[in-house]
């Protein structure tokens, strides 16, 4: 329950806020909602990049089918690319990394947070 809260949170993250605000400002906020639902660490980073990763991969297709611009394809070209549809896995790889991660990094962080028993005198 805990992933399919974080993927879903994490889609309208990215979705909604994604248009106004810096990549940056999203790893913030991803990170915030693991730090909220408290999944286990690689939980969180699977299904985090998981779901950041795919909302990247579907806004790049759609914004390449909408405008119908040539600068995919004149990027491919600069970077040395046959297939400008290889761009669309960069972005889906990167997306999945920076969501990956920013969402383990608010699971750890929660976890380094908890205080815990230790110590011969628990009471």
């Amino acid at each position: 329950m805990k992933a399919i809260l974080i993927a879903i949170l994490t889609c309208l993250t990215v979705l909604l806020v994604g248009k106004i605000a810096p990549y940056w400002v999203l790893m913030v906020l991803v990170g915030f909602w693991s730090l909220i639902i408290n999944p286990r660490p690689w939980t969180a980073f699977f299904i985090g990049g998981l779901a950041f990763g795919l909302s990247w991969f579907v806004l790049t297709i759609w914004i390449s089918i909408q405008s119908e611009s040539a600068l995919p394809s004149q990027m491919a070209d600069l970077m040395g690319v046959k297939n400008d549809n290889l761009l669309w896995v960069a972005t889906a790889v990167l997306g999945f990394l920076i969501g990956g991660f920013s969402s383990m990094t608010g699971s750890l962080f929660r976890r380094i947070t908890e205080k815990r028993d230790s110590g011969i005198y628990r009471s």
